[in-house]
């Protein structure tokens, strides 16, 4: 396998967008011939859509009461050992001064260390001790997307986390009576977090530099560009908590499906507001719903998304969209566009001109 190349051709939007078979004809031509000239090349193809579905596939989180069950029945094991040899009080001062520090590693692999630090499980169980005094040095684990970039993160509960484009999530857990799960986001995620009864039920908690939005069981979206948090909630229950600058005491608000909330750090105001939940949750989709929206607000939607500058005419400055369109990628979306508002829409270096803006 050739990387040089596969990372070439995979930094080719062109050649990613044909791979997905959603390339324009002018591409999907150009890519046909380049395969058809070398037989060859059919090979590299098929090792570029392995590692592009290997990029894209999902973070899959274990569950954390399983592990932690686990890794219980493998510390009853070594103290059965150790006491058949040396008697039994060493070996139950060892289980209360274990269980504690095993409880606390178990949840910093699965909520910290994902996937890739359960590959690196038994090494935990070897040296449990040594790597307890570690994670207490450990930072926090921390995900940031590119431009144009999403990332899934799948709990073994059903849960889900999706972040998207020039975002960064940071993960935490502790145990106090249950699962306390807690994360800190800047930018925007989707969150699908499955409801748990009983001694498994736990809380889930998204920190903004805003203040901060708790569930038990829900489905919801919260978005902090623009120096302020949103959040819109299609299914279960929200509530959302910012700090009084006057008195330091919180100000709650408790959500209901179809509502969205929109509020500031020591601002003290939560702007209530009737919804179309789609509109702001279909990015995780691949694609942007817009409803009556103001063409301004479609180009802050662009620019948060791409990261680059919109730069409308005056003509389309007050212009309300309707519509869906495709958002994986900055050229299928200002292809879609140019068809909705029968104009053209030029990029030039970090800048996207919509319409003639030398009438402005």
């Amino acid at each position: 396998m050739d990387n040089s190349k596969l990372e070439q051709l995979l930094s080719d939007e062109s050649f990613v967008l044909w791979l997905k078979g959603e390339a324009s004809p002018g591409q999907k031509e150009r890519w046909d011939v380049w395969l058809q000239e070398q037989p060859g090349r059919r090979q590299l193809v098929a090792d570029a859509r392995v590692m592009m579905q290997a990029l894209e596939r999902e973070h899959e989180l274990p569950d954390p009461h399983l592990e932690l069950q686990k890794l219980n029945q493998k510390i009853d094991q070594a103290e059965r050992a150790s006491s058949s040899q040396a008697g039994a009080a060493p070996g139950l001062y060892h289980r209360r001064r274990i269980a504690p520090v095993a409880a606390g590693i178990v949840f910093l692999v699965v909520l910290l260390g994902g996937v890739f630090a359960y590959q690196a499980y038994p090494s935990y169980q070897q040296s449990i001790e040594s790597t307890a005094e570690k994670t207490q040095t450990t930072p926090v684990k921390e995900y940031e997307t590119d431009y144009g970039e999403k990332l899934t993160f799948r709990l073994s509960d059903g849960s889900r986390i999706v972040l998207n484009a020039n975002s960064e999530l940071r993960f935490s857990s502790r145990i106090e009576e249950g699962l306390n799960t807690e994360v800190w986001l800047k930018g925007e995620a989707y969150f699908d977090i499955t409801h748990l009864e009983d001694e498994q039920q736990r809380t889930f908690t998204v920190h903004t530099d805003n203040g901060s939005v708790q569930v038990l069981g829900t489905r919801f979206a919260v978005n902090t560009f623009r120096g302020r948090t949103q959040t819109v909630l299609e299914e279960g229950e929200v509530s959302v908590r910012v700090r009084d600058e006057d008195t330091g005491k919180p100000n709650e608000y408790l959500l209901e499906p179809g509502e969205m909330v929109q509020f500031k750090a020591y601002d003290n105001k939560i702007a209530v507001k009737q919804v179309n939940t789609r509109v702001y949750t279909s990015w995780k989709e691949d694609k942007l719903i817009f409803e009556k929206t103001p063409m301004e607000e479609v180009a802050r939607r662009i620019e948060d998304t791409f990261g680059v500058e919109v730069v409308l005419s005056s003509k389309f400055s007050k212009e309300k969209l309707s519509g869906s369109i495709k958002s994986d990628n900055i050229e299928v979306l200002r292809e879609a566009l140019e068809k909705i508002l029968r104009t053209e829409i030029v990029q030039r270096g970090n800048k996207l001109l919509i319409g003639d803006v030398t009438q402005n």
